[in-house]
C-alpha cells in the first residue's frame, strides 16, 4: 500500500488533479446510470413508478455522495482533504445573485455563440433517446434527475476535485482552461457527434470554472449546471433536435447569422461586467470571513 501512495505522489500533479476527477465522475456518473436504466425498466412494467423511483433512489444516492466528497465518513485522515476539494461553501446573497448573473448571462451569451459556431460549421443534431413509450410523468422525472446529477456530480469533479489542486499549483487562468477542455473533450464519450460541439462544451466548462473560482465555491455551478441541462433538454424535447444550416461560405452571411453575432458580443460584454462585479464582492466577503476569524 505504501509503495502504491508513493507512485501516486511521483505523478504529477496536473495528472493526479486530473484523474482524481475522473474517478469522482465516473463513479457518480456510473451509478447514477445504473438506476436510470432500472428506474426504466420499472416504468416499461408500472408506468407511475419508474420516475418517482429514480428521484427517490437517485436523490438519496447524490445526497449520500455529495456528504461523503465533503468529508463526511471513512477514513477521518482525508476529512479535510475532501472538505477543501469539494469546496462546497455557502455564499451570502449579494454573491449568489451575481454568479448567477454572470452564469446565465455567459451561457445566453454562449449559445448565441453555438448558433454563430453553426453557420461556420455543420453541427450535429443534439438528440435524446426515444422516449415516447415513457409516460409523461416519467419524462418528467428523467429530465429532472439527469439535470441535477449533472450538476453535482460534474462540478464536484470538474470544478472541485480536478480545478482546486490546478488552481493552487497554476495560475487560476490555467487551471480553469486545463478542466474546461477536459470537460469538453470527456463529453465525446456521448458519441462522435459531440466533437462538433467541442467548443460549446468548453466555453461552458470555462463559464462554471470562472465561478467556482471567483466565489471559492462549486454551488453557483451547480445550480446553473443543472438549469443549463435542463432548459436545453426541453427545448430539444419540445422543438425536436438543431437542424444544420446553410453555411456562410456557401451562401454568405445573412440577418440570422449577424443577430447571432450581434447577441454573443452584447450579452458577452455584460457577462463580463458580472463577472467584474461577482469578483469584488466575492472578495469582500472573503475578507469579511477572514476579520471575523481572526476576531473569533
Amino acid at each position: 500500500m505504501s509503495s502504491i501512495a508513493t507512485m501516486w505522489q511521483r505523478l504529477p500533479l496536473l495528472v493526479r488533479a486530473v484523474l482524481t476527477g475522473l474517478v469522482v465522475l465516473f463513479f457518480g456518473a456510473g451509478v447514477w446510470s445504473g438506476l436510470v436504466f432500472a428506474s426504466l425498466r420499472l416504468a416499461g412494467s408500472i408506468p407511475w413508478a419508474g420516475g418517482p423511483v429514480l428521484l427517490l433512489l437517485g436523490f438519496s444516492f447524490l445526497w449520500g455522495y455529495w456528504q461523503y466528497l465533503g468529508g463526511r465518513g471513512w477514513p477521518r485522515r482525508t476529512t479535510e482533504s475532501r472538505r477543501q476539494l469539494l469546496r462546497a461553501h455557502a455564499l451570502p446573497g449579494v454573491v449568489w445573485a451575481w454568479a448567477l448573473s454572470a452564469g446565465i448571462l455567459a451561457s445566453i451569451g454562449n449559445v448565441a455563440l453555438a448558433f454563430v459556431w453553426g453557420r461556420l460549421i455543420h453541427l450535429q443534431p443534439f438528440t435524446l433517446p426515444d422516449l415516447s413509450r415513457y409516460s409523461l410523468l416519467t419524462v418528467f422525472c428523467l429530465f429532472l434527475g439527469v439535470a441535477v446529477e449533472a450538476g453535482v456530480v460534474e462540478e464536484a469533479a470538474y470544478r472541485g476535485y480536478m480545478q482546486v489542486p490546478l488552481e493552487k499549483r497554476y495560475a487560476p487562468q490555467v487551471a480553469i482552461i486545463i478542466v474546461s477542455v477536459v470537460f469538453g473533450a470527456l463529453h465525446i464519450l456521448n458519441g462522435y457527434r459531440e466533437l462538433t460541439w467541442l467548443l460549446a462544451d468548453a466555453v461552458f466548462g470555462a463559464i462554471f470554472g470562472t465561478v467556482a473560482y471567483l466565489t471559492n465555491s462549486i454551488l453557483p455551478g451547480v445550480v446553473l449546471h443543472a438549469l443549463v441541462d435542463a432548459v436545453r433538454f426541453l427545448v430539444v424535447w419540445t422543438f425536436g433536435p438543431n437542424q444544420p444550416k446553410t453555411l456562410i461560405w456557401e451562401s454568405g452571411p445573412d440577418a440570422s447569422f449577424w443577430l447571432s453575432l450581434a447577441v454573443t458580443v452584447g450579452v458577452g460584454v455584460m457577462a463580463i461586467w458580472c463577472y467584474r462585479k461577482l469578483a469584488v464582492v466575492a472578495r469582500l466577503d472573503s475578507r469579511r470571513q477572514s476579520e471575523t476569524r481572526q476576531i473569533a
